[in-house]
């Protein structure tokens, strides 16, 4: 069931990106002007276990580095089907690979770059600020449909989004 309401937001998607025929994995759509190419994971898991699925697919979670790319992953969610999703109780957040799990002052993507550095790193208000290494504290980030970067609680159960590189013509 899953799968047809990934192949609904990915025909949304093409629709608004004018699609592109490319050498990608299924289930990835690719944005056309970074030729990076995206899938939505509706099966819920917890931040390091979606690092680690994306990563078993040769992907990884999903890095914005650009206003544009950040825009487009928020495309893909807002055009997701929220009841599709499973194993998760709050559904509106999908995992991106950025964290501060290594230094609660410090986010990083999971290439090991400090997100201030690599060009996007625009947070909702109120969040992104670490306040501590203490595990009540969110240390992971995600996007939603409208807002800017999210911090929320590694350990919780989110959809989320792989990204990989391909070929496009």
């Amino acid at each position: 069931m899953a799968g047809l309401h990934t192949v609904a937001a990915l025909a949304l998607v093409v629709a608004l990106t004018g699609g592109v025929r490319c050498d990608a994995p299924d289930g990835y759509l690719v944005d056309r002007a970074s030729g990076i190419g995206y899938k939505l994971v509706y099966q819920a898991q917890s931040w390091p276990v979606a690092r680690d699925r994306c990563e078993e697919e040769g992907a990884k979670l999903a890095v914005p580095k650009t206003l544009d790319e950040f825009l487009f992953l928020q495309k893909l969610v807002r055009g997701m089907s929220y009841s599709a999703v499973s194993g998760s109780e709050y559904k509106l957040i999908v995992w991106l690979g950025i964290h501060n799990l290594d230094d609660y002052r410090v986010w990083k993507n999971v290439d090991g770059e400090k997100i201030d550095e690599t060009g996007f790193h625009k947070w909702s208000r109120g969040n992104g600020e670490g306040f501590s290494n203490a595990p009540e504290e969110p240390h992971c980030a995600g996007v939603d449909a409208v807002n800017w970067l999210r911090d929320f609680w590694c350990h919780r159960r989110q959809p989320y989004i792989c990204q990989i590189k391909v070929n496009t013509t």
